[in-house]
């Protein structure tokens, strides 16, 4: 069972700690920030040995310790230089999907000696982190019916909150992004994999968090929009994800944007009003409020679409009729939260009894919520098998997070 939290004593509830004697960890990439030399001492505390990929600047500072293995090479030669490395370790750990370097392990798994290990942002949030063997998501080895969930489910650990994840997010997220210009010269042959630049990203992120906080709350009430008639939510990814781009055929947010105003015109009542609701982490590059409105006019939906940046989703949720979503794990917690789901996408919790199956046209008129029992069975069953309390983000938490993930390397073979 999981010890709560004590943000005082992060360390506290691991007295007795995993072995990880003889393992020796490759870590390519990890969480924006410091977890990852927070995990690595983690697990050197436990007997294992950790070293580091280096791809940029933005890695050695978030590194800033011994052990970092420098890669200047051009992206093409990354796979060959993993198999070679691949042999001196017993586990390779990711964060995320994305990029070509998280590619280059993730398409070798297989064939790798050292086992892959993949850390991604959780399932159910915000008091959960991923773990799982050799991909997330629409690669997920959790199963896609609701025989593989079958009662009695596992007893639920105990969590407990683990506080603010998003300023501290995007300040390792810009701060990552804006050192990596000053690694040119050690790293000639780096090259970003994202749409827009890192600097462009760092400002973006600076600029959408500032005006956020100036903005005011009421324009995001549940209560204010239910007013205005029914509603369905919209939820936008992040442009670029990974959940886009290989577990969708709708790579981006104004084609997705696009898709569910043109169902919406065809099937929705004429009574129902959609709300587009922007991802935590959008950097701001494209006014996707202005393009919301643009698109909405174009398609006689002009003032039966709200565009919102922020807002307490479990609000939201509960106050709507339903929620469309290109693979987001918004998902979740809209079927926690009674919300019938309609997904776009391959995504491993999309099937009979969870989300509904209908085509996307028929789903305005007819929303489907979650059988609820299976729901709680998955639930129970995804957070013992995938799930870790805690966040990469939070500085009076990370610590205990780095504790369970490094227990979990030791407990979760199979």
């Amino acid at each position: 069972m999981l010890a709560p939290f004590d943000p005082d004593q992060p360390d506290a509830g691991f007295q007795t700690l995993a072995d990880l004697s003889g393992r020796r960890f490759l870590i390519v990439s990890a969480p924006f920030g410091r977890f990852g030399r927070v995990l690595a001492h983690a697990i050197e505390t436990r007997g294992g040995e950790v070293r580091r990929m280096l791809f940029n600047a933005g890695d050695v500072a978030n590194w800033r310790r011994s052990g970092g293995v420098p890669f200047r090479e051009k992206a093409a030669g990354w796979r060959q230089r993993l198999a070679e490395l691949a042999a001196d370790f017993t586990d390779i750990i990711v964060f995320g999907e994305g990029g070509p370097y998280n590619q280059g392990v993730l398409e070798q798994a297989a064939s790798l000696s050292a086992r892959v290990w993949v850390l991604e942002n959780g399932y159910f949030r915000p008091d959960w982190i991923t773990l799982e063997r050799d991909g997330v998501n629409g690669s997920s080895a959790l199963p896609r019916s609701a025989a593989g969930y079958p009662p009695p489910p596992p007893e639920l650990p105990v969590s407990r909150p683990v506080g603010k994840i998003l300023p501290h997010h995007v300040i390792n997220i810009s701060l990552y992004h804006a050192v990596q210009p000053f690694g040119r010269l050690m790293f000639p042959h780096h090259r970003h994999h994202y749409t827009a630049s890192p600097w462009r990203q760092c400002l973006g992120h600076v600029r959408r968090y500032l005006g956020l906080g100036m903005r005011l709350p009421r324009v995001n009430d549940a209560g204010r929009l239910r007013a205005k008639g029914p509603f369905f939510i919209a939820c936008l990814q992040r442009d670029g994800d990974a959940q886009l781009l290989r577990y969708s055929e709708i790579h981006d947010n104004l084609s997705f944007l696009a898709h569910v105003m043109d169902s919406f015109v065809r099937g929705a009542p004429p009574d129902s009003r959609l709300v587009v609701k922007n991802h935590p982490l959008d950097p701001g590059l494209v006014n996707l409020a202005r393009e919301t409105r643009r698109m909405a006019e174009a398609r006689g939906l002009k003032g039966r679409v709200d565009f919102i940046d922020g807002g307490n989703l479990a609000q939201l949720c509960r106050a709507s009729e339903g929620m469309v979503v290109n693979n987001s794990s918004a998902a979740l917690s809209a079927l926690g939260f009674g919300t019938p789901v309609k997904v776009l996408g391959q995504a491993f919790f999309d099937f009979e009894g969870l989300t509904d199956q209908k085509p996307l046209d028929a789903f305005w008129r007819a929303p489907r919520p979650a059988d609820r029992q299976l729901f709680a069975a998955f639930r129970a069953y995804v957070i013992d098998r995938t799930q870790i309390n805690g966040n990469y983000h939070e500085p009076r938490v990370m610590a205990a997070t780095a504790a369970r993930v490094a227990d979990a390397l030791a407990t979760r073979l199979k």
